[in-house]
């Protein structure tokens, strides 16, 4: 049966995963940690965006933003770039510090949203590091301590209920839940099965019988869609990794994707 989804009003909602590269550490201590947020903070100011959720483990971070002004590579390039050079400073290194491109996901319902907010405030109890609500680096006590310093709590509280105390306790009740549901699933599938750039482009290879994969853009966009319409249908093969591999408009792939 499919899942009953509903109706999400608020427009461009991103979860976003950043990983270290070849899963290495990118959070050594509490001043790493510290630091990332400050430029969450900055990048928020700058670019005007609101961030719902954010978890910050040792190898990865999790962040849940609305886009509202459609500024989310500058907003993800200025937050890596920056605490990229503050990191190889630091630690004497150079190089890349983070695995390709960062994961993103759209969510356009609602129950997704609250599954994914859940799922990121779990992940230090998942790792078997802390409770999420003994853990210092998640929007999770932001929520309980009504803070919005650094997260925006009302628009969740909103959907929760408009009584912030009835919001509240639904919040805590909603996080206490230890049967993960089949969105949790869904979400920790997407994670795990997620393809690089490096292994997108080998499969499209392999499969478009072609060396570079570059060349599809010669044939004109109606074969481009013949070509790739089942291949733009996987579930963790985003339009944008698409075209940012195939250099083909995502307008174009948009319109592969609504082939059946």
């Amino acid at each position: 049966m499919p899942r009953n989804i509903r109706k999400f009003g608020i427009k461009r909602v991103n979860h976003i995963v950043i990983r270290g590269v070849n899963k290495q550490d990118i959070f050594i201590d509490k001043q790493d940690k510290s630091k990332f947020i400050n430029e969450i903070l900055n990048t928020k100011e700058k670019y005007h965006y609101e961030l719902y959720a954010f978890v910050i483990m040792p190898n990865h971070v999790h962040v849940v933003i609305r886009d509202k002004e459609f500024n989310l590579p500058s907003i993800m390039n200025s937050l890596q770039t920056r605490y990229v050079s503050y990191f190889n400073k630091k630690y004497e290194r150079v190089g890349h510090l983070f695995q390709d491109r960062y994961f993103n996901k759209i969510i356009e319902d609602e129950n997704y949203f609250k599954s994914t907010i859940r799922y990121i405030h779990k992940n230090p109890e998942k790792a078997h590091i802390a409770k999420r609500e003994n853990y210092e680096w998640s929007s999770y006590n932001e929520y309980i301590n009504n803070d919005n310093s650094i997260v925006d709590i009302d628009t969740f509280f909103k959907i929760l209920d408009e009584n912030q105390e009835i919001a509240l306790k639904k919040f805590k009740g909603y996080h206490k839940q230890n049967k993960e549901n089949k969105l949790s699933d869904e979400i920790e599938y997407e994670l795990q099965t997620r393809l690089t750039d490096e292994q997108l482009i080998e499969a499209l290879k392999e499969k478009l019988k072609m060396d570079n994969i570059q060349n599809i853009q010669q044939y004109n966009n109606k074969k481009i869609i013949e070509l790739l319409k089942e291949i733009v249908n996987i579930p963790y093969i985003s339009i944008n990794q698409l075209s940012r591999v195939t250099g083909i408009n995502r307008k174009v792939l948009g319109k592969a994707k609504k082939v059946e």
